[in-house]
């Protein structure tokens, strides 16, 4: 495989990842009801990904590299970063904080590798443009820290929530009919045990001479 061929590849993949968190985005913004920050911020970078995406396949075609294959490697990994929210629970809105924050950093990372390979097979286009993506994947990083504290101060609040609901519950009078059924079995006398009959003891009759 030669450096050109490379790049081809590794362009391949950052579509397949750009494809795949477009998906995971529109989750999350589903997500994050009652959190009109964190929507936005995921809202506008869902557009921006969707951008990222296109830009990438156009530079396979200037490649000569025909329309990009979804290849599933990166992908995968960007799913497993993605899957830590994806179970439905009452802390989501911090897993998928988690979880986004993590898949920019890996964008981060493959961006810079694709800056740098481009720069040596002499596409500096190309270069650029992975430079430009890599500056929003940047402030996205960003702006998603920046929102950790509003996530876990709201997902910490619901738990303080919880609190007087089940306090409330407790001390909740009981139903006359409960009562009266504990109030029956604190009164009902308790079972004799069942006598036990002792076996009758043969005596042995004497012998006659």
């Amino acid at each position: 495989m030669t450096p050109r061929e490379q790049l081809i590849a590794w362009l391949g993949d950052a579509h397949a990842m750009e494809v795949g968190i477009v998906t995971t985005l529109e989750k999350h913004i589903a997500d994050a009801e009652g959190l009109p920050k964190v929507r936005a911020a995921l809202k506008k970078h869902l557009a921006e990904t969707k951008k990222h995406a296109t830009a990438v396949k156009q530079a396979l075609k200037s490649l000569d590299a025909g329309h990009p294959v979804i290849r599933e490697g990166i992908s995968k990994v960007v799913n497993a970063v993605a899957g830590i929210g994806t179970s439905l629970a009452k802390d989501t809105p911090v897993k998928n904080a988690i979880a986004d924050f993590a898949t920019e950093h890996f964008e981060i990372a493959c961006y810079t590798s694709l800056a740098q390979t481009a720069d040596a097979v002499g596409e500096k286009k190309i270069a650029a443009t992975c430079r430009a993506i890599l500056k929003e994947e940047q402030a996205m990083a960003k702006t998603l820290e920046a929102q950790f504290k509003d996530v876990n101060a709201f997902y910490l609040r619901s738990l303080d929530s919880d609190e007087p609901k089940r306090a409330t519950r407790a001390s909740r009078p009981r139903s006359r009919t409960t009562a009266a059924v504990a109030t029956a079995r604190t009164k009902a006398p308790a079972r004799a045990k069942p006598r036990t009959r002792k076996a009758p003891v043969r005596r042995k009759s004497a012998t006659r001479r």
